[in-house]
């Protein structure tokens, strides 16, 4: 594959510290975004509460994560992985939602990229797969590393939510706002109810379409449906991350709006189904970082239909896959997140490359 062109966007030397810049990023976004926000308002009282830290990556070098250290340093990356698991104290498996927050200091902005957990990448000692394969080959280590190379990014944190926490988390913000429609509501609810017979939680059923605020099993129901289109008519896994966005600012601006008083009782509710390399002292560091008017901004790797390739190459044993070509890919988030352009604007002026790259990618290896 073509090496992946820098952004045009101002570049300052980075230092060596491994430890720079772990007190700029943002301690997840409860979908995730949120949590940034509420440890700001409380961070002197946040040494009260216990959360899931880890702290291998503290250890590990630039060029072990896969680092572009050319990139401006005023724009940080954190990847969010959202993990699939029964077990509500478990931080391991697929990661079935996979996102970049990019903390923008430069254009005073929330940025948040969805990459579709299908996309077909070369992860580093099992060949191409599904790059939601790369947390549960080697943890939030590997798939960082995956990001990194694939995008050229310089992701250096993250912070993984189980999705069976969600639910808790939602309700401890009064639930979230949605126009759902029948289609929306009767795949919800067969959610619902495999999910009450499956793991006892209740069976608390959408009983009607429509603008209704949804508690924390229906919110998430609804974030993770697929066969059915979105209002906007996109469908399978592009619209599972539309809903999955959705979901996060709707959260985001509940948050927003909640008294003072509330946020100890929200951040009790997700911790426990947080993960996160960031320390104590990390996130108090995050104060001035979302002082001010900050802008949210959303997008998605990829884009739309018109960046997947038709002339399929890939190993059939990939099953259904997201074929797309990983350096346009990153010439395109690039744009979005160094230089603010927004994706569709970046597509227009830069029709997608969509001739395959598998074959050529393993006949080199």
């Amino acid at each position: 594959m073509a090496q992946h062109q820098k952004s045009n966007h101002a570049k300052r030397p980075v230092k060596k510290q491994k430890n720079r810049r772990r007190g700029w990023a943002i301690f997840g976004t409860v979908f995730f975004s949120i949590v940034g926000v509420l440890l700001f308002t409380v961070s002197g009282v946040l040494w009260m509460f216990q959360y899931n830290r880890n702290s291998s990556l503290d250890s590990l070098s630039d060029a072990q994560l896969g680092v572009n250290e050319e990139l401006d340093e005023d724009i940080i990356n954190i990847a969010l992985f959202g993990i699939d698991s029964r077990n509500l104290s478990s931080f391991r498996g697929l990661s079935d939602s996979i996102m970049i927050l990019s903390v923008d200091k430069v254009h005073n902005s929330i940025k948040i990229t969805s990459v579709l957990r299908d996309s077909v990448v070369p992860i580093e000692g099992r060949g191409v797969n599904k790059i939601n394969a790369a947390y549960s080959y080697g943890g939030p280590e590997l798939a960082i590393k995956t990001l990194n190379e694939n995008f050229g990014l310089n992701i250096r944190d993250y912070a993984t939510v189980n999705f069976r926490g969600m639910a808790d988390i939602i309700d401890a913000v009064g639930g979230i706002e949605v126009d759902i429609s029948e289609a929306e509501r009767n795949h919800a609810n067969h959610h619902i109810t495999w999910l009450a017979a499956s793991s006892g939680i209740s069976k608390d059923l959408i009983k009607k379409a429509g603008p209704q605020t949804l508690n924390g099993n229906q919110a998430v129901a609804f974030a993770r449906l697929r066969k059915v289109s979105t209002s906007s008519g996109v469908s399978n896994d592009f619209g599972r991350t539309d809903r999955q966005r959705y979901v996060m600012e709707q959260l985001f601006n509940k948050a927003l709006s909640m008294g003072v008083s509330k946020y100890p009782g929200l951040i009790r509710a997700m911790l426990p189904h947080m993960e996160t390399s960031l320390s104590y002292g990390d996130i108090i560091k995050l104060a001035s970082v979302l002082t001010g008017d900050i802008q949210f901004q959303q997008a998605r790797i990829p884009t739309g239909y018109n960046m997947t390739i038709a002339n399929r190459d890939t190993p059939s044993y990939l099953g259904s896959v997201v074929y797309y070509r990983l350096d346009y890919a990153s010439d395109l988030l690039h744009a979005f997140i160094y230089d603010d352009i927004p994706t569709d604007d970046y597509v227009k002026q830069n029709p997608p490359n969509t001739t395959p790259w598998y074959t050529e990618w393993a006949a080199n290896r």
